[in-house]
């Protein structure tokens, strides 16, 4: 696998950090401390250099330090295979914004520029809950190879919350339910598609050096 290292990272009221900065050189990093310094904190600020909500599934309001409330911010400086990049993740008190090298980016951005998964204490009931938390892990291990994932996903699962709202209130039109079907099949395909590459890639040792 190409070489990705972030070199920098800078927090600002973010959950338990007014003001916070490392700095790397590309090597692992192993982070300690007492319960509660707020080792997990830079975890999830690491997380949230990918699209998504972060390893916590988080709302952006509830990241800000308290009592402040100022919002936050996560800075970062990125060693990708393309270039160097510096990203920006914030939130004033309303919906998260990203720049990346300065400029505004959609979340979907991250993706391309970064691959990050993670397994952590609070997931060790993976491999024996629901067959739904598995396949929202494999989701996200998707989602660091193939960047669109997030969204065809979403497409997918809109598309069944207004069918199942249609049939919540006894709509008989069959028209609507065609138009979301072809929807769903279609966003389906791409999500079987996209998980079997995923899948693909982790059997084969080689692209993962």
């Amino acid at each position: 696998m190409p070489r990705l290292a972030i070199t920098a990272l800078s927090l600002s009221h973010f959950r338990s950090h007014k003001s916070a900065r490392i700095e790397g050189d590309g090597r692992p990093v192993a982070i300690h401390g007492a319960n509660g310094a707020g080792k997990t904190n830079i975890l999830e600020a690491l997380s949230l250099l990918s699209p998504g909500r972060g390893l916590r599934r988080a709302a952006p309001e509830d990241l800000a330090r308290t009592p402040e409330n100022l919002g936050w911010k996560i800075s970062a400086v990125l060693d990708a295979p393309d270039r160097m990049h510096e990203v920006e993740t914030l939130s004033d008190g309303g919906a998260r914004s990203i720049r990346i090298d300065g400029k505004a980016a959609p979340q979907l951005a991250l993706g391309r520029i970064a691959r990050v998964l993670w397994l952590i204490p609070a997931m060790d009931r993976l491999w024996l809950d629901g067959a739904s938390e598995r396949r929202r892990f494999l989701d996200r291990l998707t989602l660091s190879l193939e960047p669109t994932h997030a969204e065809v996903t979403l497409t997918y699962e809109k598309a069944m919350r207004e069918r199942n709202r249609l049939l919540k209130d006894q709509v008989t039109d069959p028209g609507w339910y065609a138009g979301l079907e072809a929807q769903m099949a279609e966003a389906g395909t791409r999500i079987t598609e996209n998980r079997a590459m995923a899948l693909d890639r982790m059997i084969s040792t080689e692209s993962w050096m």
